[in-house]
C-alpha cells in the first residue's frame, strides 16, 4: 500500500473533513475525496461515515487507524533520521512562533543571519496555536509554556513581561484607572473566544463589566493596533507597547504578567546541522534581548 494513501485517510480523520484535510495536504477536496474512494475500494470496507458533526470514522475506519498511526510514527523517523544526516547548511527550516515575536522581533535578526548562512531559506510560521513538531508540522517552535511532551527538546530561553496599556487619547477622554476596582468603567480590547478560554484572561476580563469589552481579535498586532487606536485599555507584551509613543502602561505593580519562552525540537532534529544552527542563532539572539523581552530594560529605564 502506498504510504500517501494512509496520509491523506490521516488528514480525514484527523480533521474530521475533507475540506480541511484537502487544505493541510495542499491538494483540491475533489481529489482526496477520490483518494479516500480508492482507498475504501482497495480495503474492501468504508472508512467515514458523514454526519451533521462532519466525517467520522466507521469501525473499520478505527482498526484502519491504529494500523495507520503506527506506519506514520515510523514513517516519520525515518524521515527525521534522514534529516539529521544532512550536514550541509542548505534549505528550509520551519519555526513556529506567536505572533509577537513572529512579526516585530525574530525578522529583525535574521538579516545578519542570512548573511552567514545565505543557503538557509527560514520559513516563519506566525500562529497563536500548538504546533506539532513530532508530526513535523515545524522544525523549531518558540512557546510561551513549558512543553509537556517527553520526546521534544525544551530550553527555557528568556521570558516576554505583558502589561496594561491604554492610548494617551483615551486616558484624556475617559481618565486613567489608579486601581483594580475601577476597571469597571473602562472599556477593553479582549482576545477572541478560543484565547478567552485562558483561565488566566479570564480572570483578568471578569475585572470588567461584560458590555465593555467592546473589541475582541484573535491577532495580538490586530489588539495592540486595536489599544493604540484608543478603542480601549489592552493587554500587550511590554517589548511592543513601550516602543509606541501614543501608548502608557497602567499600575505597573498590579497589572504585570511573565510569560516563560522556551525553545523546542525534536532530537532527532537537533542533530541536523541546518536546524542547530538556526535553533543555535535564536538561543543567542533571546539571550542577547533578555533585559528588552523580559522588561527589565523598561522598567530600568522608568526608575531613571
Amino acid at each position: 500500500m502506498d504510504w500517501s494513501a494512509l496520509r491523506d485517510f490521516l488528514a480525514v480523520a484527523n480533521t474530521g473533513s475533507l475540506s480541511r484535510a484537502a487544505a493541510q495536504l495542499k491538494i483540491s477536496q475533489p481529489t482526496l475525496s477520490r483518494r479516500i474512494a480508492a482507498l475504501e475500494e482497495q480495503l474492501g470496507a468504508r472508512l467515514f461515515v458523514r454526519t451533521p458533526r462532519g466525517l467520522l470514522l466507521t469501525d473499520d475506519g478505527e482498526t484502519v487507524l491504529e494500523g495507520a498511526r503506527r506506519v506514520e510514527q515510523e514513517a516519520l523517523s525515518i524521515e527525521r533520521m534522514a534529516e539529521a544526516a544532512q550536514q550541509t547548511l542548505t534549505g528550509t527550516v520551519r519555526i513556529s512562533l506567536t505572533e509577537g515575536l513572529g512579526t516585530a522581533w525574530l525578522p529583525q535578526k535574521l538579516a545578519a543571519f542570512h548573511r552567514k548562512h545565505p543557503g538557509l531559506c527560514v520559513e516563519l510560521l506566525i500562529d497563536n496555536r500548538t504546533v506539532d513538531l513530532v508530526r513535523r508540522e515545524a522544525d523549531i517552535a518558540v512557546r510561551m509554556f513549558r512543553p509537556s511532551q517527553p520526546d521534544l527538546i525544551a530550553k527555557h530561553a528568556g521570558d516576554v513581561m505583558m502589561g496594561l496599556y491604554a492610548a494617551k487619547s483615551y486616558l484624556k477622554v475617559h481618565g486613567r484607572p489608579q486601581r483594580a476596582e475601577e476597571l469597571t468603567e473602562h472599556t477593553l480590547v479582549g482576545f477572541d473566544e478560543t484565547l478567552g478560554r485562558n483561565p488566566a484572561v479570564q480572570k483578568f476580563e471578569s475585572l470588567f463589566r461584560p458590555e465593555k469589552i467592546v473589541h475582541r481579535s484573535n491577532s495580538f498586532m490586530g489588539q495592540l493596533a486595536a489599544t493604540r487606536a484608543g478603542i480601549g485599555l489592552g493587554v500587550h507584551d511590554c517589548f511592543l507597547a513601550d516602543q509606541a509613543p501614543e501608548l502608557e502602561r497602567l499600575m505597573p505593580r498590579y497589572f504585570s504578567h511573565k510569560l516563560e519562552v522556551w525553545l523546542v525540537t525534536h532530537p532527532d532534529m537537533r542533530r541536523s546541522a541546518r536546524i542547530r544552527a538556526v535553533y543555535d542563532f535564536i538561543a543567542e539572539a533571546l539571550a542577547a534581548d533578555r533585559a528588552v523581552l523580559s522588561g527589565e530594560a523598561s522598567a530600568r529605564k522608568a526608575a531613571a
